[in-house]
């Protein structure tokens, strides 16, 4: 068993098709994502324990004798399905809260599998590692979420992700040019909207109004994998000029979905950047709050406006490498 695993998993932007990887949707109509994992992660350090329990550091402090008694409901599935056993140390950071829609308990997720099943001694691949991530988030928790954090967070890149009828992903990965790769890293900002929310709790009603078949809501979600897939040719083909427009078609949509949640300090700030100049805006995540991304051919103008002291926009370049285990003195362990 390695002495000490380092492992981290990237975050994520959903560039399109956010909703339709939930199984209620995906179930009947299968579903479309391009999604952007970025070089933000998730961290962890885990090490044999020293006192015979597991101890374990999150947003809490843990000790316990045994894999039931832990109370973080990831960590607790992750050891007792990944484990070894044996009581292990854990530390875990993140460069954003809880929350903020850039994907961080799907990674989280992964992170644990990947971090635990490597110190038992296992090596998983990307696609084993976000099912099994997919399996503690939706089976063992039984939380109203979808499926395309985890697999962005294991596999890394951008991704076109295809969620078929029998819950099976496909992922592909997309052939980009130097400017579209490069306009990922300039043009494409994220800033924080000031609010956190739960996607769990905001996607409930979605999944609710699609198991009651809901007639406008299939077709909202219909229309978003359309866009999903036209911002899949204009990456690949290089048309940034139309991102923005698609950007904002699939902000309307999740408007739409939102009609009963107050943001009015979001479309305040999103009204702001297309003042600035943006192209685009929308929301991350399931909505209510998190990052607003915005595609600004003017990156130096929307800054000013929307951030004049550089404290609400996170920077960030698309991570290649996905969710990554590294064993202290013997090299990287990549699920490749």
């Amino acid at each position: 068993m390695p002495r000490t695993v380092l492992a981290r998993a990237p975050l994520r932007i959903a560039l399109g098709g956010g909703g339709t990887d939930l199984p209620s949707r995906y179930r009947d109509h299968g579903g479309f994502v391009v999604s952007a994992a970025i070089d933000r992660h998730v961290r962890m350090r885990l090490a044999p324990a020293t006192r015979g329990r597991f101890v374990l550091s999150h947003l809490e402090q843990e000790e316990v004798e045994a894999p039931a008694q832990i109370r973080h409901p990831i960590l607790r599935a992750a050891v007792a399905r990944h484990g070894d056993g044996r009581p292990l140390q854990l530390e875990s950071e993140g460069d954003v809260l809880p929350g903020t829609g850039l994907g961080s308990s799907g990674a989280y997720a992964v992170c644990a599998v990947h971090g635990i099943s490597t110190i038992a001694g296992k090596r998983l691949t990307a696609d084993e590692l976000a099912a099994a991530a997919c399996t503690i988030e939706l089976d063992d928790m039984g939380r109203t979420v979808g499926k395309q954090d985890q697999y962005a967070a294991a596999h890394g890149g951008v991704n076109a992700l295809t969620f078929a009828r029998d819950g099976t992903v496909e992922v592909r990965p997309l052939v980009l040019g130097a400017p579209v790769r490069e306009a990922l890293r300039e043009r494409f900002l994220l800033f924080f909207t000031g609010h956190s929310r739960s996607a769990a709790d905001m996607l409930a009603g979605q999944v609710e109004r699609t198991e009651a078949g809901d007639h406008e809501l299939w077709r909202n979600l219909g229309r978003t994998e359309q866009l999903a897939r036209a911002t899949c040719v204009a990456l690949e083909q290089g048309r940034l000029d139309s991102l923005g427009e698609l950007m904002n078609e699939q902000w309307e949509l999740k408007r739409e979905r939102l009609a009963r949640v107050p943001i009015p300090a979001i479309e305040e700030l999103r009204e702001r950047a297309l003042e600035a100049g943006a192209h685009g805006a929308m929301l991350m995540g399931a909505g209510g709050g998190g990052y607003l991304l915005v595609y600004a051919p003017d990156p130096k103008r929307v800054r000013a406006a929307l951030d004049p002291d550089a404290t609400a926009e996170l920077r960030f370049d698309v991570d290649d490498h996905g969710c990554v285990a590294e064993q202290t003195g013997s090299g990287a362990s990549s699920p490749r």
